[in-house]
């Protein structure tokens, strides 16, 4: 196998130093494009809606505010229970 195109690589870009990174530019480039992604703004939502007096109540009677019910439920009906972790 010809592996000449490696040693003709590193010959040309033996020459060239690498560019310098700004820290700087790439932090704040990572946090604007870290906060344009829809998993910050779901989140951003689902921390300013207010959950409702009983969230499980809201989930059972469909009521207006069930998405902010289920938010505060944690994926769970019974979220003490669930933070134990498993059974077996």
């Amino acid at each position: 196998m010809d592996l000449g195109f490696l040693r003709r690589a590193s010959e040309r870009f033996a020459s060239r130093r690498a560019a310098s990174v700004d820290f700087g530019m790439l932090l704040a480039s990572l946090r604007t494009e870290q906060a344009a992604s829809p998993a910050v703004r779901a989140l951003a939502a689902r921390r300013a809606a207010p959950a409702p007096a009983d969230p499980l109540a809201e989930i059972l009677l469909g009521g207006p505010a069930w998405q902010a019910a289920v938010a505060a439920q944690g994926g769970s009906f019974n979220p003490r229970f669930a933070r134990q972790g498993p059974v077996n």
